[in-house]
Parts: C-alpha cells; sequence; structure tokens
C-alpha cells in the first residue's frame, strides 16, 4: 500500500471514529477498495471529508429533481460523485443542501384494529360452510 493510500486511510477512520451513518461507512468502504492516487490526494484534503462528499452527492441529486423532495440515483453515478468531490479543486455545495440527510424509507404503520360487527358479537362464533361437510 502507498503512502498516500495509508495516510487518507488513516484521515478516513480518524472521522469515521465519532458518531457517523451507515452512508458515510458505505463511501468509506468504497473508497478503501480503490486505487486512484489521485483520488487519495483528494481525500487528503483538508476541506474534504466523507460527511461532505454526502452534501454535495445530495446536492447534485436535487440538480437531477425539478418536482419534489425525491432522487432516486444508482451507485454508479453516486461514486462517481464521490470521486468528483475529492478530486475537484473546487467545490460548490448550496447551503441548503449541505444539511441534506439521507433517510430510509418509512416503516409502515400499524393496522387500526378492525371493529367487530354486530353479528360477531363477544360470546358468539360464527360459523363456516366447513363445518357442515
Amino acid at each position: 500500500m502507498n503512502e498516500i493510500k495509508k495516510q487518507a486511510l488513516e484521515k478516513m477512520l480518524k472521522e469515521l471514529s465519532e458518531e457517523h451513518s451507515q452512508t458515510e461507512d458505505v463511501i468509506h468502504n468504497w473508497l478503501c477498495d480503490q486505487d486512484d492516487s489521485q483520488l487519495f490526494t483528494g481525500v487528503l484534503k483538508k476541506d474534504r471529508t466523507i460527511s461532505g462528499s454526502i452534501a454535495y452527492c445530495a446536492s447534485q441529486a436535487r440538480k437531477m429533481t425539478k418536482t419534489g423532495n425525491v432522487a432516486m440515483v444508482d451507485d454508479q453515478t453516486v461514486f462517481g460523485w464521490v470521486r468528483e468531490y475529492f478530486i475537484k479543486d473546487k467545490i460548490e455545495v448550496d447551503p441548503a443542501d449541505a444539511k441534506a440527510t439521507v433517510a430510509a424509507a418509512e416503516k409502515p404503520k400499524k393496522q387500526p384494529k378492525r371493529k367487530k360487527r354486530k353479528e360477531e358479537k363477544e360470546g358468539e362464533e360464527q360459523l363456516s360452510l366447513f363445518d357442515f361437510l
């Protein structure tokens, strides 16, 4: 492993030693699998972080969607944006996007309990056609 990659990995581990999201783990793991010295030189820049790359990706995704607040982007595109974030000399992130969050789909709500019909009063059983066979 070359020295630049080693330093970049140390910097990323230091960032991830604090509380972080699963998205940051995914980006970190992807970065660890790369062999691009230009990418790792970008990771070593003082103003570049994994969490900053997430904000940049959110900014790029927001540009793709003109209506609503939902964007679906494939992994290859997102990792391309991550690479771009670390390699470019100057990155512009809209301040509104800097607070972007990655949210999982909502869990389904519990169905309300069904009320009993008049025919299903307490103590009475409902007969089945199969009872007579």
